[in-house]
């Protein structure tokens, strides 16, 4: 019974396909950078493997971890802070430990929780891949200035706290 009212309530909010939805500039503008977002990201993530031998979100991972080397950081805080799934993280680090890059451990204080650490090797690796980055990262923004940079950086931070924001309403 609840299933079919939600469908009638979804087909009811459902615009008719043959009178397309009016877009306004802000719209045109909003899928534009929405597209371009995605578009980035997907190749980001194509060229980063051959640009730095690792897969960027290994990379990243290596880098979350490296903020707090000494003390390793909790799986669940290493979820929010990357805003990945537990699932899709725990095959990501399966990966890295076979590798000999980090390695989990019960939390001292509870057993329950499990940190998450670089080895030496991981840290090793991370502080080649990090000098690498800057290169790679110096090269694929030099056609921007620094003011570009920062001024996207703070747009794309605003977006990133709008979606978390949306998730939880």
């Amino acid at each position: 019974m609840q299933r079919r009212t939600r469908k009638a309530a979804a087909s009811r909010t459902l615009p008719n396909p043959a009178r397309p939805i009016a877009l306004t500039p802000r719209d045109q503008l909003n899928n534009r950078l929405v597209f371009r977002l995605f578009q980035t990201a997907s190749l980001y993530q194509s060229t980063t493997p051959r640009e730095l031998d690792v897969s960027a979100v290994q990379g990243v991972i290596l880098g979350a971890l490296y903020r707090d080397v000494d003390r390793g950081t909790s799986f669940s805080d290493l979820c929010g802070y990357l805003a990945v799934s537990r699932q899709n993280l725990d095959v990501v680090l399966k990966r890295l430990e076979r590798i000999g890059y980090v390695q989990r451990v019960e939390g001292e204080a509870d057993r329950r929780v499990k940190i998450v650490r670089l080895t030496r090797q991981g840290v090793a690796a991370w502080l080649d891949l990090h000098a690498r980055s800057i290169v790679f990262f110096r090269k694929i923004t030099a056609a921007l200035s620094a003011a570009e940079v920062a001024a996207c950086a703070d747009a794309l931070a605003k977006i990133g706290r709008a979606l978390k924001a949306s998730r939880s309403s």
